[in-house]
């Protein structure tokens, strides 16, 4: 089945996917050209929410240079809008940096995602922060869940007003993916058949 990417940064993302796969690092020690090209600007073609899990690297994972992505963490990758270092970095990441994509990055053996069972079992802060997401676990195992949490958190980014109408002008599209840390495996939520699928590993002719 075919899946069509609706731009190049999504494109350029999924292939350095699969050069990290495939053992094709872009990292090899400093450059010291490439340095020089970013030293005083950046250029990223997407903007990651990332969850806190430390097992989970998107510079990695992307096998990107410095100033090809810019990266938000937290557990659970969540959007809120009462969270505003989230807030801020969106509208940078739009109105400064132009990214062409915001990408919603799952995992499996999502912690934050498996505590959402047992909120009422965590310390204050912990179980504040994961009551704010608005979501709740659902799905049979943990990864039909996290996948569940991504697509809650791409409704919550098309809930605030200037990323939603950045999507509708056309200036910026929404992906989810999830990663799969036991095998390295990636899977992309495809919204037009509305399927998860498993990216290809092999390099696709543009």
């Amino acid at each position: 089945m075919k899946h069509t990417l609706p731009n190049e940064g999504m494109r350029r993302l999924l292939n350095g996917y699969r050069d990290f796969f495939n053992g094709n690092p872009a990292r090899k020690g400093f450059c010291a050209i490439h340095a020089e090209q970013v030293a005083t600007k950046q250029n990223p073609h997407s903007m990651i929410i990332s969850c806190f899990d430390s097992r989970v690297c998107p510079e990695a994972i992307f096998n990107t240079h410095d100033g090809h992505v810019c990266i938000h963490r937290n557990m659970l990758n969540q959007v809120c809008e009462r969270d505003e270092s989230m807030i801020a970095s969106l509208r940078f990441a739009l109105d400064a940096l132009k990214v062409q994509n915001i990408v919603i990055l799952g995992h499996s053996d999502c912690n934050a995602v498996q505590k959402l069972r047992h909120l009422e079992e965590l310390t204050p802060q912990i179980r504040s922060w994961l009551e704010r997401s608005h979501t709740s676990y659902r799905g049979n195992t943990v990864d039909e869940a996290v996948k569940n949490n991504v697509l809650d958190q791409l409704a919550h980014l098309r809930q605030i007003p200037f990323v939603a109408q950045a999507v509708q002008e056309g200036k910026v599209n929404l992906e989810g993916l999830f990663f799969r840390i036991h095998d390295g495996g990636l899977e992309r939520f495809d919204p037009a058949q509305n399927v998860w699928y498993t990216v290809e590993t092999e390099e696709e002719n543009a």
